[in-house]
């Protein structure tokens, strides 16, 4: 890409951040709920993120189009119509309650780089496609990046029949058709996005953490994508007893033997944490006793509890898996109660492509943007990266975290973000 052509394209995307700014502020009126927003998957909220981002995109001359499963897309095509085509997005649902951007200011994202690529007047070599996703986050069917595996075929019809909707109740499928799309087309044909027709995935993406706030930069080049190890629903049964009756040998006590795991597996965090793996993360978001039963003056007999291990290492998680299994089994033992962890569930880790990487990180040097590097957690990029499509991921600084409805994106921040997602996908498309 020639000066001109890079300055042209700089000028256009500050010239497109009203719009941007516009189209979030729409989908936020059309999902606001009492705190946040809330766009549950293949519901009314969710469809019109879509028509917005979609109407939107028309409106600066782009094509546009949905498939059978409800992903948007836009489309700016390039001079060789037979080429992979560059694609770029993120999801258009959010948790319960959440915030605005996360999933979202990646979908808006791509629908600005390539407006602001079609201003400019450059013919890209191949084309370049805006995507929003359906589906990614897990709170809706239990499990993440639906409309993402649907699109790389990566996800058989037996799995997704058996989908039910965890708040509603109705299966996925009823859900969909509520929103008038074509299930039964779904697996009719080749996948939507494979390797053959797609050269590359390149997703912006809010930080979730807050360590791009921490390190006063607005840009970061995830490394790779967490994989986890996760028991959602664990239990700790012992007997409920007299506080003040029984002695401590003779306790079946479930809280005291919970928090005994709890300690020696965030030790053992600490040990991975400060060793080979500054990766791992671990996580007990649940934990609580049946408030039917427990009371001041009882030894509690029933414990819940979930464990999330996370990891760019896959050596970690394997670790984390044995010593669960051997420090439940040691606790048992000793207190006299029992675990029941059911089955383990997760994914594995999701290395990102060095060469995107690469590039993001160049073009962010190119205009002076401070740009970290580190991992990241589950985004839609991690399928397309197991679907054989080299992909990356760039984080945006966002304050107070997310899954919230404080999530704070400045525009200045994702302004610096779409600049260099474009001039990354230009890049890319050739000429």
């Amino acid at each position: 890409m020639t000066k001109v052509a890079d300055d042209a394209l700089r000028t256009a995307v500050t010239d497109l951040m009203p719009l941007a700014s516009e189209i979030f502020d729409d989908i936020r009126t059309a999902s606001l709920d009492d705190e946040g927003v809330t766009r549950p998957a293949w519901s009314e909220q969710d469809q019109a993120a879509a028509d917005i981002l979609l109407m939107a995109a028309r409106a600066e001359g782009l094509a546009t189009r949905q498939d059978a499963i409800g992903n948007a897309y836009a489309d700016l095509e390039g001079s060789d119509p037979t080429a992979p085509a560059i694609l770029s997005g993120s999801h258009l649902d959010s948790v319960a309650r959440g915030g605005n951007f996360d999933g979202l200011a990646g979908a808006v994202a791509a629908v600005i780089a390539l407006a602001a690529v079609r201003r400019t007047g450059i013919v890209p070599g191949c084309r370049l496609t805006a995507m929003g996703t359906r589906c990614e986050e897990s709170v809706w069917y239990g499990i993440a990046y639906v409309g993402a595996r649907l699109a790389v075929g990566a996800m058989e019809r037996s799995e997704f029949d058996n989908l039910v909707r965890l708040d509603s109740k109705h299966s996925i499928a009823d859900h969909m058709a509520d929103q008038g799309l074509r299930v039964d087309e779904i697996w009719q044909g080749d996948p939507i996005v494979t390797a053959t027709n797609t050269k590359a995935f390149l997703e912006l993406h809010i930080e979730q953490g807050p360590l791009l706030v921490e390190q006063d930069a607005p840009l970061a080049v995830a490394t790779a994508i967490r994989g986890n190890l996760r028991h959602g629903d664990g239990v700790c049964h012992g007997a409920y007893q007299h506080s003040a009756a029984t002695p401590r040998r003779l306790r079946q006590d479930t809280v005291l033997a919970v928090t005994e795991l709890l300690g020696r597996l965030e030790a053992l965090w600490h040990e991975i944490e400060d060793s080979d793996d500054p990766s791992a993360v671990f996580t007990v978001g649940k934990l609580f006793t049946d408030p039917d039963h427990h009371a001041l003056t009882k030894v509690p007999g029933e414990c819940h509890f979930s464990l999330n291990f996370g990891s760019t290492e896959q050596h970690t998680l394997d670790r984390a898996r044995d010593a669960i299994a051997a420090l439940t089994e040691d606790i048992a033992r000793r207190r006299n109660v029992r675990f029941v962890l059911g089955d383990a569930v997760g994914s594995s880790p999701t290395p990102l492509d060095l060469a995107l990487r690469a590039k993001l990180h160049d073009n962010a040097d190119r205009r002076a943007i401070p740009c970290q590097e580190f991992a990241t957690v589950g985004h839609d990029a991690s399928i397309f990266a197991r679907a054989g499509i080299p992909a990356a991921v760039l984080l945006v600084r966002n304050a107070d975290g997310s899954h919230n409805p404080d999530e704070k994106m400045a525009m200045a921040d994702f302004e610096q973000g779409v600049q260099v997602l474009a001039a990354t996908m230009v890049e890319l498309a050739g000429s």
